[in-house]
């Protein structure tokens, strides 16, 4: 498809030739895979799976605790670092659960 005497290839592109598209096919086949296995009865229990286990606490570590960035650098000092959270994040987990049982 050509885009000469388009009204709107000046908002479109800055190219002076005419836009190339190119689409591979191979990508769209992996994506289309991916697509039926998520679909399949096993792939659903994988995601489902997937949304209980370590995701949500990473979602609270950012959220909740509001982290955002690692303050050190070095794959030693940052797992030094994950350590650190983890521990945060369960200790004030423990404690949460100590302060319900004591309330009930």
């Amino acid at each position: 498809m050509s885009c000469e005497g388009c009204p709107l290839k000046d908002k479109c592109t800055k190219a002076q030739g005419d836009r190339e598209i190119k689409v591979s096919k191979e990508y769209l086949r992996l994506k289309q895979q991916a697509r039926e296995q998520l679909k399949s009865e096993n792939g659903h229990a994988l995601s489902v799976r997937r949304m209980h286990e370590p995701e949500s606490v990473f979602g609270q570590i950012k959220n909740n605790r509001g982290f955002r960035r690692f303050l050190l650098r070095g794959l030693p000092k940052v797992s030094l670092e994950v350590g650190w959270l983890s521990l945060a994040h369960n200790l004030l987990k423990k404690a949460a659960r100590a302060k319900i049982a004591l309330q009930g």
